[in-house]
């Protein structure tokens, strides 16, 4: 069994990281926590970080994955997709009243037998009614974190060779290894990676580039542009207000957003995506002029039809992120099933909407000045991984000069 030394002191750490870096709380402000019933030990925890942080309040939002996936089960697709007015407006008017956002996340096995169609209409109509608090979100307005919760469910796919309690224990070391808690000090630990990150950050944005090529051993073949005045953020992002917080934990990732009109080539993934309770593996895009134009999966395929006919910019890209193949969550050698930590052990790109951080002066635009800017629009955001450990990516200038930014799955600024 995996042994985690003194683990009620590293849960604590972990809560204090998430309080005191990933939603950055300042004294007085509201923490509105959204968390599983299966994950309510650590809720409690957080609760307790919160409160000692200065915490004016703290309010729960509890979640329940089986009686989610029951009343998906059982209700008509009619009421599924009525969302009402009072449960929109607790998340819509509490974006405006300077409160930061903490979700706990946990994966379970994914059921069986669930009308794709159910979860589709179910997902876009809460997507639609909340759509004020995600451009809040996007456009940094509110300070939020998003961070995982070990549960027995989510262990036996990790780790379904297992007993419970042994893969609990192991997961809850891989997510405190991930998270840079079984380090001394936790929080410097933080401090020290973003620094690192921010360096490199700070070389592409003087770089200038116009355009990404990517290109590896499983087929891909893709040339991303960059919109004029592009800007890469690092795993710490800053909000409307100019305070930092850190939206992910763990967090291995340097972004900016693509021009949502010019993407050309083929990505192929190099892990499967769990999205809206399936398993896509053996996928694979091409793009013209910006836009999804085919697509192929070995599994997953009705799922990934959906998705792309969401919105107008559901079947563009929003997102293109730099991860190493040596970051923590590729050190472990795990598919965890949650994209929060798949997407951090390799360089993904993300269907839908761009983050207006990812463009200079974005946050002050409208949604039609980011999309006249190249700045994607959609309700969507999902990631999917394709980096590879011999990965190669070229950075372009204007006049065609290149550089190297990634040899062999690493960075080669």
């Amino acid at each position: 069994m995996t042994m985690i030394p003194d683990l009620d002191a590293r849960l604590r750490a972990y809560a204090d990281l998430m309080v005191q870096r990933g939603v950055a709380l300042r004294p007085g402000q509201k923490l509105i926590l959204s968390a599983p019933v299966e994950a309510a030990g650590f809720a409690h925890t957080v609760m307790e970080a919160a409160w000692a942080a200065g915490a004016a309040d703290v309010l729960v939002r509890w979640g329940d994955n089986t009686g989610g996936e029951l009343r998906l089960r059982h209700a008509a697709l009619d009421v599924l997709a009525d969302i009402p007015a009072w449960l929109a407006a607790s998340y819509n008017d509490y974006a405006r009243d300077d409160c930061v956002f903490l979700a706990l996340d946990t994966e379970f096995p994914p059921p069986t037998g669930l009308d794709p169609e159910k979860m589709s209409a179910s997902r876009i109509a809460r997507m639609q009614a909340t759509e004020p608090f995600t451009e809040a979100r996007m456009q940094g307005v509110v300070r939020w974190c998003i961070g995982s919760v070990a549960t027995v469910e989510w262990a036996s796919l990790v780790y379904p060779e297992l007993d419970a309690e042994a893969g609990l224990a192991a997961l809850w070391h891989d997510v405190l290894f991930c998270t840079r808690c079984l380090e001394d000090d936790p929080l410097a630990a933080w401090d020290a990676h973003i620094a690192r990150n921010n360096a490199f950050r700070d070389k592409l944005n003087a770089a200038r580039f116009t355009e990404l090529r990517f290109a590896s051993g499983l087929g891909t073949d893709l040339r991303v542009g960059l919109p004029e005045g592009y800007y890469f953020a690092g795993s710490q992002e800053t909000d409307s207000h100019g305070d930092p917080f850190i939206a992910n934990m763990p967090s291995e990732e340097i972004f900016s957003a693509p021009h949502r009109e010019r993407v050309w080539g083929e990505v192929v993934a190099s892990k499967p995506l769990f999205y809206n309770n399936t398993l896509v593996e053996g996928l694979r895009f091409t793009f013209e002029a910006g836009r999804v134009v085919d697509f192929a999966a070995a599994s997953g395929t009705e799922v990934i039809e959906k998705l792309l006919a969401t919105d107008a910019g559901s079947a563009r890209l929003g997102e293109v992120a730099l991860v190493p193949a040596e970051s923590l969550i590729a050190r472990t050698g795990k598919l965890f099933y949650t994209t929060l930590y798949d997407e951090n052990a390799a360089c993904h790109l993300a269907l839908g909407a761009s983050y207006p951080e990812s463009l200079t002066g974005g946050l002050e635009m409208s949604k039609e000045e980011l999309e006249a800017a190249g700045m994607n629009q959609s309700l969507e955001h999902v990631d999917f991984m394709f980096g590879t450990p011999d990965l190669r990516v070229v950075g372009v200038r204007a006049d065609g000069a290149e550089t190297a930014v990634f040899e062999n799955g690493t960075w080669a600024l």
